[in-house]
């Protein structure tokens, strides 16, 4: 248990787990060397996360819960956050096609109305060209064929001058002729070439409807669906807001049962160690490094002692001793021949007991076993016991969230390490 528990490493192993996932990609190609270090790595990995559980340990379920809903929550609205930031920049994106696709729309109609005026024109000229064909082809008929009515004004003429001048007025007909029909056919060849522009400026601006009508289909479903991100936003953040106060609130009973729970384990330890004072015994050993037995056989730490943050609690707080891997009804031995002095139930740490070691070399110290379960106590309290003797089997009673031992010596009322002194 904790001196004022506080936040579990989640995000040092969450990156721990990740490098090591990363690393896992080149073992084929690794060394031996490279190979055994990955596997350091993934048991080190291994053993956070063992140690994050443990942690969870030290609140009680309903806190655990309210956190869980909590993260739950805020994970919710950080993946709604960016799903509505993500509809956003794709709504911006398609308003700015939009835009650029209107532009060009408008663009391709100006030059659809200009190809109408301008075939317009051309037929107009068309029109003129025909008209004047006609009058050519009506003077030709009524006047007489230009080249006859040249021949027969050159059999009259009498003179060289008369033959020039007969000889000009023919060539200005047939030239005014010839110019006359030249007009026509390149007014129907302009004419053609803008019916041609006209198709394609009509046929260019139906596909720029169509597209600009179906990408404001696109439009109006980003636009939807950034309404829907946004309103799912707004419900998560209330339901975030409603699980953060329930947490607070629940953290506030959770805190002052462990304020109780720890005025208690204060009074009890001062009780012993005024007992302690009273009866004066004292050993001396050597060393006080590994006099004591492991409280389980053929076990390990699943967290062991130090300062950490809590992970749901958030303080910079002690794990006061070391949690033991302990499945459900293991046998809990006596680390060193003592009395048992103290049972009872803390909605804390469950059921708890407390064994004096005595005093050795002037300290005085005891040993205590939390999360028995109920009927787990194998030593009644006054009862005096040997060094690996079962005093209890492991449970998970109190802030648990599985079988294990939450262990912890004490030196003189303070926690210390219990390796220091473990063997």
């Amino acid at each position: 248990m904790r001196l004022f528990p506080r936040t579990v490493r989640r995000r040092v192993i969450a990156a721990t787990l990740a490098a090591t996932a990363v690393g896992g990609l080149s073992v084929p190609m690794a060394h031996a060397a490279d190979h055994h270090a990955l596997k350091q790595k993934q048991k080190q990995a291994q053993a956070h996360v063992a140690t994050v559980k443990s942690d969870l340990d030290d609140s009680s379920a309903a806190l655990q819960q309210a956190t869980k809903t909590l993260d739950d929550a805020k994970a919710k609205l950080a993946t709604a956050q960016a799903h509505l930031a993500e509809v956003n920049g794709q709504l911006a994106t398609a308003q700015q096609v939009e835009a650029q696709l209107q532009s060009q729309l408008q663009a391709s109609q100006a030059a659809l109305t200009q190809a109408k005026s301008d075939l317009a024109a051309g037929q107009d000229a068309v029109t003129k060209g025909r008209d004047a064909v006609k009058q050519t082809v009506l003077s030709t008929y009524t006047q007489g064929d230009p080249t006859l009515l040249e021949v027969g004004q050159l059999m009259k003429a009498t003179t060289p001058a008369d033959i020039v001048r007969q000889l000009n007025y023919g060539h200005v007909v047939a030239t005014a002729e010839t110019n006359t029909y030249d007009q026509l056919k390149a007014a129907e060849v302009v004419l053609e070439v803008r019916k041609q522009k006209l198709a394609d400026a009509t046929a260019q601006v139906a596909t720029q409807e169509k597209a600009a009508a179906d990408h404001l289909v696109q439009v109006q479903d980003l636009q939807q669906q950034a309404a829907a991100a946004a309103t799912a936003v707004q419900g998560l953040v209330t339901q975030a807001t409603a699980a953060q106060a329930q947490a607070k609130q629940v953290k506030k009973r959770d805190q002052k049962a462990l304020d109780q729970a720890r005025k208690k384990e204060q009074r009890i330890t001062q009780q012993i160690l005024a007992e302690a004072a009273k009866h004066h015994r004292n050993r001396n050993v050597a060393s006080t490094s590994g006099m004591f037995v492991k409280p389980v056989a053929h076990t390990y730490i699943t967290s062991p002692y130090g300062w950490r943050i809590h992970p749901i609690y958030h303080y910079w707080g002690l794990h006061d001793g070391d949690d033991f891997h302990a499945p459900c009804g293991t046998p809990e031995l006596a680390v060193g021949p003592g009395k048992v002095v103290s049972e009872y139930y803390s909605s804390v740490w469950g059921n708890r007991l407390y064994l004096d070691l005595g005093t050795i070399n002037g300290a005085q110290y005891t040993a205590i076993y939390n999360h028995i379960p109920d009927g787990g106590y194998k030593a009644k309290v006054g009862q005096v016991v040997a060094e690996g003797q079962t005093i209890a089997v492991a449970g998970t009673t109190g802030w648990s969230t599985g079988c294990h031992l939450h262990f912890t010596i004490m030196k003189n009322g303070t926690a210390i390490d219990p390796m220091t002194v473990l063997r």
